[in-house]
């Protein structure tokens, strides 16, 4: 089994409910020996899960299924009826085929709001201790680490950089890399700093005010500045996020 197989395969992959699938097995076993291959599936796992949250936390409208099945058509006995089915079918067509256009004029407007998805998936990797690309106490180390692979070179807050870092990595968003640097906090977590570039976040303007963005336990905050747009995301409240910031 080559990469390109066992990433399609994967892709359906359930952790924990398809181990006893031979395919699934082997073909992680073929993606474990491959550390570009690894990071891929834990990036789309991470993917899946902030996905799978944010659906179980949609409830589902109250009475909904009645509503359903009250709508549920009675058998057609006439030719009259039909024509008046098939007339219905056809304005049903047409207003789907507006909300299609709808939805395609108004892509440049979401691709702006994508800040909360952003969060949320660069959170559901962090939520467990993440593994990185390069694990060193050593900033300029990682700098120069992140130098050699082409990832974005952040600008490290000051208050950040007074702290011990962890190590680094590089995960992807929408097709745009994303890269990671964690740090030790005093009380033992760690604070996480993402910076991606701007264009995967066009609605981020250099010279906004800070958005702060809760995520369970986690609290986020993220601003844009030039062509970049950083993320630090700690265990606690906005002032446990807003202590890190450049500016306050």
């Amino acid at each position: 089994m080559d990469e390109q197989q066992a990433r399609l395969i994967l892709e359906s992959y359930r952790p924990g409910v398809d181990l006893e699938d031979a395919e699934i097995v082997a073909a992680l076993e073929t993606a474990g020996r491959n550390p570009e291959s690894a990071r891929w599936l834990e990036e789309e796992q991470a993917f899946d899960r902030a996905i799978g949250e944010h659906i179980q936390s949609i409830p589902a409208p109250y009475g909904l299924k009645t509503r359903i099945l009250a709508r549920r058509p009675a058998p057609v006995t006439s030719r009259f009826a039909r024509l008046i089915l098939g007339l219905a079918g056809a304005v049903a067509l047409l207003f789907l085929l507006a909300q299609v256009a709808d939805l395609w004029r108004n892509r440049g407007a979401e691709s702006s709001n994508l800040l909360p998805a952003y969060a949320s998936e660069m959170v559901s990797f962090i939520k467990v201790a993440p593994s990185l690309d390069l694990v060193s106490p050593n900033l300029r180390a990682i700098m120069g680490w992140l130098e050699d692979e082409k990832a974005i070179p952040p600008h490290v807050p000051v208050k950040l950089a007074l702290l011990d870092p962890v190590g680094c990595r590089v995960l992807s968003f929408r097709q745009h890399d994303v890269t990671l640097i964690c740090f030790n906090r005093e009380s033992g977590k760690l604070a996480h700093l993402f910076v991606v570039d701007r264009a995967a976040l066009p609605g981020l303007k250099p010279g906004a005010a800070v958005v702060f963005q809760r995520e369970g336990e986690w609290m986020t905050a993220t601003w844009a500045e030039n062509d970049q747009v950083y993320m630090i995301a700690v265990q606690g409240d906005e002032a446990a996020a807003r202590r890190f910031l450049p500016r306050t």
